[in-house]
């Protein structure tokens, strides 16, 4: 009866030690499968636009830029882990236009100085940041004038020299009128020629009208005597009036350099780039401002006076107006609202994941501290 029941457990045993050698193989050959090559397509469209030193567009139709080089080294490494060549396709977008190409699907990724903020992250997925800057505020040069430059400014303007102007002719007046009725008294100070006459009556008008009253030149006749004594009351207000229009004439000479950082902002004509962070920044803060397709036209309209200031992302401002021929422009010296850029994707883009690791891998490198030089040499923050 025992024998009867180890016949099936020796059989039950053999069984066992025959699968486990056939599991372990099974098991090895799982282990030493190849890994799976990335699904990347042939061609990736990259959505882009010209916004210097990012993203430029080259005589020959082509791209160059900080970001247009990484997505080039990430290009590469894509290519290594999918095992195949890929091509990108470059289009140019205006920005809003770019932004609802990404939401849509109809691009693979945006590629230029994308901002990330809550309501893009909403509407499409964004790669890791690649650069941190903010925004900046562009002002004509003559903003930048103060102390000495800033006086000489105010006393060469027209209203200042319209002042001058006036009392130079009351003076003359007064010159004119004193010497007209003294020159042919007997022993009068004013018996000269015309010119001379004239002359020493500018000297007696200033001294009298400035309340210093040397002696010196005094007129004798009754005609004269009344004429001095018209001017020296006349001189209280004109005095008075020349001080109260000379400070006025300095104090608007510095409220045109009243744009000191993004507080003055209110008080001036502001442009800016339509759809762009810079845009929802001044909208959030109830600051009127006009806009432009382009930081370049918004700029043009700084040159051309018809606004104060041009707010947008502090690196390009800077690249922009360093690059401009005239100099008529100067950037602010002052990064406000913090951002990061980073490559715009379609939501649940199966690139982000793969663009990551080599963006980490490329924006950690020698290579692209070299690349930052390259571009933005002295501007960097």
């Amino acid at each position: 009866m025992i024998r009867l029941r180890v016949v099936p457990l020796l059989i039950s045993l053999l069984v066992l030690l025959c699968c486990l050698p056939w599991s372990g193989s099974h098991s090895f050959a799982q282990s030493t499968d190849p890994p799976e090559t990335l699904d990347i397509p042939d061609q990736l469209i990259v959505a882009t636009r010209d916004v210097p030193p990012f993203a430029m567009q080259n005589e020959s139709g082509g791209w160059d830029g900080i970001s247009i080089d990484l997505m080039r080294s990430i290009k590469a490494d894509l290519e290594e882990e999918s095992k195949h060549e890929i091509q990108l396709r470059f289009e140019s977008y205006p920005l809003d236009e770019m932004l609802d190409a990404v939401a849509a699907g109809r691009i693979d990724i945006a590629v230029a100085a994308v901002t990330v903020n809550a309501e893009r992250e909403r509407r499409m997925d964004f790669t890791h940041a690649f650069f941190s800057s903010g925004l900046g505020i562009a002002v004509g040069s003559a903003q930048r004038r103060s102390g000495w430059a800033g006086i000489v400014d105010a006393v060469l303007s027209p209203t200042f020299l319209r002042i001058l102007s006036g009392l130079l002719t009351a003076m003359l007046i007064s010159a004119v009128a004193v010497y007209f009725f003294e020159r042919k008294h007997h022993g009068s100070d004013f018996k000269y020629g015309i010119v001379r006459g004239i002359g020493v009556g500018l000297w007696w008008a200033a001294v009298t009208l400035t309340t210093v009253g040397y002696g010196d030149k005094v007129p004798k006749t009754l005609p004269g005597r009344l004429i001095g004594l018209v001017w020296m009351f006349s001189g209280l207000f004109i005095i008075a009036s020349f001080t109260a229009a000379v400070t006025s004439a300095l104090t608007v000479n510095q409220l045109r350099s009243r744009v000191a950082g993004p507080a003055d902002l209110p008080r001036v004509k502001v442009a800016t780039v339509a759809g762009s962070t810079s845009a929802d920044y001044l909208r959030m803060r109830h600051i009127r401002f006009r806009s432009f397709e382009t930081v370049e036209l918004a700029l043009q309209c700084l040159t051309e006076a018809r606004c104060e200031a041009v707010v947008y992302d502090a690196p390009i401002l800077r690249h922009l107006v360093l690059q401009a021929e005239e100099g008529d422009l100067f950037v602010l010296p002052v990064t406000f609202e913090r951002q990061s850029y980073a490559f715009a994707l379609p939501s649940n883009s199966p690139l982000r994941e793969p663009i990551n690791q080599s963006l980490l891998h490329r924006t950690s490198s020698s290579a692209w501290e070299d690349t930052l030089q390259r571009y933005l040499g002295s501007i960097q923050e």
